[in-house]
């Protein structure tokens, strides 16, 4: 990470793009659909729909530039199992109790299936993916070791999304596909492609503008589909997926850039502890927010703008305090596997 410091200043910017996206989401039910305002936070909750894709990018980065060193399978097993596995059994444990504390539903049949697919609380499918995609990247290491052309990646990411989405749209053998890895491959095959050449980074990210016309294009298709969806309008599934997947990757990209340089600023530090910390934020802050939709019962008795601002700094700053008494109490690594 010294080496890299742009790694932590990245995950910083992701997990509070996370907070973000998932307090928008929350205040657009006090707001009428279809109102300006509703349109404005609803058009900036879209926006912000970019984080498991992000996420997924780095890793495929971080530990794809790692398969350049030397790699002992065994190893690396127990490592993501300690890091990733058992966080999310822990966790899963822990939100099912949760939500059977708070609704009284709990569904021993559906244990299994909720384990399988990240469902024991909305957000927890993302370790799903990314446990996926920590058994899928040693399959790419003799790739990697070659370095082949941009083509090949360009391939890999955009014809086998295409490939992935056809065949399910005929046979319909993912019941989530969101949960499944290969659903996001355009920003992985991204970062497998900056993870062969990762001497040449700065000179690659020269190219940012390339990630703004993709972002923006990307967005500029995405975005009013988006807001149909919310508003349950039909929409054509093939054009909602293909720009998303070209905003995402083209977001990834420019948040990559935007890390390279703030990690050369004094926002490195702020930014770096946030990204230290993101899983445990991650794991921790959508519990905070049902604790405050319960108790006090607010937004309504504050109104939209300090109840907006209490939510999110509680569910930054409540995670991280848990995080730190953890860490100094040296149990983080029963906890949240770091």
């Amino acid at each position: 990470m010294e080496r890299f410091p742009w790694v932590e200043v990245f995950r910083g910017l992701a997990i509070l793009e996370v907070v973000l996206h998932h307090v928008t989401g929350r205040f657009l039910r006090e707001l009428s659909p279809g109102s300006p305002e509703w349109l404005l936070l609803a058009g900036v909750n879209r926006t912000l729909h970019f984080a498991v894709p992000a996420f997924l990018f780095m890793t495929a980065l971080v530990l794809g530039a790692s398969f350049h060193r030397e790699f002992r399978l065994g190893r690396y097993l127990k490592s993501r199992a300690l890091r990733l596995l058992w966080p999310y059994l822990l966790w899963s444990g822990i939100y099912l109790l949760f939500r059977y504390w708070d609704t009284g539903v709990f569904q021993p049949e559906r244990l299994l299936h909720q384990l399988l697919f990240g469902k024991a609380y909305f957000h927890l499918y993302f370790l799903v993916v990314a446990l996926e995609l920590a058994l899928l990247l040693p399959l790419f290491r003799p790739i990697l070791l070659r370095r082949p052309h941009g083509v090949w990646f360009l391939l890999l990411g955009a014809g086998g999304t295409l490939a992935l989405y056809f065949l399910n749209r005929a046979y319909r053998f993912l019941p989530y596909p969101g949960s499944f890895v290969l659903w996001y491959l355009p920003a992985i095959a991204l970062g497998l492609y900056l993870a062969s050449r990762l001497e040449a980074l700065p000179r690659l990210l020269r190219y940012w503008p390339l990630g703004l016309l993709a972002a923006g294009l990307g967005l500029w298709g995405y975005l009013p589909l988006a807001l149909d969806v919310l508003q349950r309008v039909p929409v054509n599934t093939f054009h909602y997926q293909a720009f998303h997947w070209i905003f995402t990757t083209g977001m990834a990209f420019l948040l990559l850039a935007l890390a390279h340089a703030l990690a050369r600023t004094p926002l490195r530090g702020p930014l770096a502890f946030l990204g230290r910390y993101s899983l445990q934020i991650y794991l921790v802050h959508p519990m905070v927010m049902r604790l405050l939709e319960k108790y006090p019962g607010f937004p309504e008795p504050l109104g939209l703008k300090p109840a907006f601002a209490v939510y999110l700094a509680l569910a930054l700053l409540l995670p991280l305090l848990l995080a730190r008494l953890l860490a100094r109490a040296r149990v983080s690594p029963v906890v949240f596997g770091r």
